[in-house]
C-alpha cells in the first residue's frame, strides 16, 4: 500500500508534473517562435488556444507535483547537495526575490506591456523578455529541488537577511501567572 505523499508520482499526471518545468520552457520557446513567425489561417487561434492551455495544464500539473513526494525526484537526488546549493546561490536569491510583491509586480508590468510591441525591434524585445520567464522556471525547480540547503530557507525562517543569527526575542515579563 502506498501513502498518500507517493501517489502523484506516478501515471500520466505524475510524469507531466515531473517534467512540468522543462515543459512549461520549452512552451515559452514555442510562444516566442509563434510570436516572432506567426501562424495564418484557420489554424493561427487553434494553435494559440491549445498553447495556452497546455501551459496551463503544465503549471497546475506542475504545481500537484510538489505538493507530493516524488520518487523520480528523490532518486535523481545529488549526492553533494550542499555543493550544488552554493553553485546555484544566484538561483536561490531569484526565487526568493520573485516572490516578493515590489519586484513581481513590476516584472508582470514589463511582461504583459512587452507583449503591445509591434516594431521588428520591440518584438525582439519582447522575446527577450518572455526569455526571462525560462530563468525564473529553472531558478524555481532548482530551489524546490535543493530547497533543504537554501541559505534563505535555512537561516532567519526563510526571507530575512543573509547571514545574520536569528534573534530570539526576550520574554515578555507581564502579570502571569504560572501553573506549577
Amino acid at each position: 500500500m502506498t501513502s498518500n505523499a507517493y501517489q502523484g508520482s506516478g501515471g500520466f499526471a505524475g510524469r507531466w508534473g515531473h517534467f512540468a518545468p522543462e515543459l512549461l520552457m520549452a512552451s515559452i520557446g514555442a510562444v516566442i517562435v509563434l510570436g516572432l513567425r506567426p501562424v495564418y489561417g484557420p489554424l493561427s487561434l487553434t494553435v494559440s488556444l491549445g498553447l495556452v492551455a497546455f501551459v496551463l495544464a503544465s503549471w497546475l500539473m506542475m504545481r500537484r507535483h510538489d505538493r507530493g513526494l516524488c520518487e523520480h525526484c528523490l532518486t535523481s537526488m545529488p549526492l553533494n547537495p550542499s555543493e550544488m546549493a552554493a553553485r546555484y546561490r544566484r538561483r536561490f536569491w531569484v526565487s526568493h526575490t520573485g516572490a516578493e510583491r515590489r519586484y513581481v509586480i513590476p516584472y508582470l508590468i514589463v511582461l504583459i506591456g512587452s507583449n503591445f510591441a509591434t516594431s521588428p525591434a520591440g518584438r525582439v524585445g519582447w522575446a527577450v523578455v518572455q526569455t526571462s520567464m525560462i530563468y525564473l522556471i529553472l531558478a524555481y525547480s532548482t530551489h524546490r529541488r535543493l530547497q533543504p540547503w537554501c541559505p534563505w530557507c535555512r537561516e532567519n525562517g526563510g526571507g530575512g537577511e543573509h547571514g545574520r543569527d536569528p534573534v530570539t526575542p526576550d520574554p515578555v515579563p507581564g502579570n502571569r501567572r504560572q501553573l506549577i
